[in-house]
């Protein structure tokens, strides 16, 4: 066998820039991006970290990468002809969206939800990419549905983009053509749904003249979830934290014991208001049909009105100590099993784990309409759009 000629310089791979962002997508899409540093990346890629730097000057250059990446691909891929009919063309778009999602999860999932954590200059740089994106849907969706204003054409994308987001952090599956077939129609459906005839957006709510004094723990937990929300757990420390609430980081401590401790009560929190929201509303309910509205109305104010926290309980309960992490979940799994009882009872075509996904995606969805904040929709339009996602339709050919 020939020795192999030490002097020889080795050649790069052609294609290491795409792998180290494929690695570094689906390192930030398990971890989240601030809990993901350089040395990461480059240890999956089997590279040093200079060898990550020769090809991209820092982690905010491969976020930017990526979801320039990832926009570009959903621009190429629901640009379809203009000759084509308003509802098939729409279909089109659809199905395509969804086939690029199953496709590449992780950049598109990282894409959806990390975007915030891009830097002012990138996040300025890219905004043209999805100004475009965003108007090329809501043409499609009010050309195929003139029923619907631009305002709730965009309430519409919101959700989309956030069912997306889920269905692209979900685990492989052999039943992929299923898992398109579905929800491909359910967005369709969703999409093509007349507009309410109720206000899309609620009124703005006025202020009491009086309101409750804030709890130090309730206030410091409030403004340490909207930084995990925004930043992830793993990019924000306690000094943070007292900064933001205008207090010490020593008299952070006095309140909680550690970061830890913070993350679990936000998470309890948002699972105790979720679960008595489910409760209730399948307690005052007459029939599935009945529960499910009311379901979803609930879930929606109830996001609505946590919607930092809800967003920390979706995101980074793998930061949980084991225990607390077991328990919460558990919590969960039963609200969540009730849900897909009763969406089960509404579509007997959905077995057990069809109906998981279609909820928590649309709960993605949800959230990602809440964590706009403006304009604020009704509960009633999210809650309406959400019964016509979940039932679906057949899509047209």
């Amino acid at each position: 066998m020939a020795k192999k000629d030490a002097t020889k310089p080795t050649r790069r791979p052609k294609d290491r820039r795409t792998t180290i962002e494929m690695v570094a997508a689906e390192l930030f899409a398990e971890k989240g991006y601030a809990g993901t540093g350089v040395g990461e990346i480059a240890e999956r890629v089997g590279v040093t970290p200079g060898a990550i730097y020769r090809h991209f000057s820092s982690k905010d250059d491969i976020l930017r990468s990526i979801v320039t990446s990832s926009l570009d691909a959903f621009i190429a891929a629901i640009e379809v002809p203009d000759d084509a009919g308003t509802e098939s063309r729409l279909t089109e778009q659809v199905r395509t969206a969804v086939t690029l999602t199953l496709a590449q999860p992780a950049r598109v999932a990282i894409a959806l939800r990390e975007r915030y954590s891009l830097t002012e200059a990138a996040r300025h740089e890219l905004a043209a990419k999805g100004r475009h994106l965003a108007g090329v849907w809501e043409d499609a969706i009010r050309n195929a549905n003139p029923t619907v204003s631009a305002t709730e054409a965009a309430l519409r994308l919101r959700l989309v983009n956030g069912i997306l987001s889920s269905l692209a952090q979900r685990p492989g599956s052999r039943q992929a053509a299923r898992e398109h077939e579905l929800f491909t129609s359910a967005l369709v459906a969703m999409l093509l749904a007349p507009a309410d005839s109720s206000p899309t957006c609620a009124e703005p709510v006025r202020r009491a003249e009086w309101s409750p004094p804030r709890l130090r723990r309730r206030e410091i937990r409030d403004i340490s979830a909207k930084l995990f929300r925004m930043y992830g757990y793993h990019g924000v420390g306690m000094d943070e934290i007292g900064t933001t609430a205008g207090i010490s980081g020593p008299t952070v401590y006095g309140t909680y014991a550690s970061k830890s401790d913070i993350l679990v009560d936000a998470c309890d929190y948002a699972v105790a208001r979720l679960g008595l929201a489910v409760e209730e509303a399948i307690g005052s309910a007459t029939s599935a049909d009945d529960a499910l509205r009311r379901i979803l109305r609930s879930c929606t104010a109830t996001v609505f009105d946590n919607a930092d926290i809800i967003a920390v309980l979706n995101r980074e309960t793998d930061a949980l100590p084991d225990v607390d992490r077991l328990r919460i979940n558990r919590h969960r799994s039963d609200y969540y099993n009730a849900c897909y009882a009763v969406l089960r009872e509404v579509r007997p075509d959905l077995d057990e784990r069809e109906a998981g996904m279609l909820f928590v995606a649309l709960g993605n969805g949800i959230q990602e309409v809440a964590l706009a904040r403006h304009p604020r929709p009704t509960v009633d339009a999210v809650g309406d759009l959400g019964m016509t996602f979940l039932r679906g339709e057949q899509p047209s050919p």
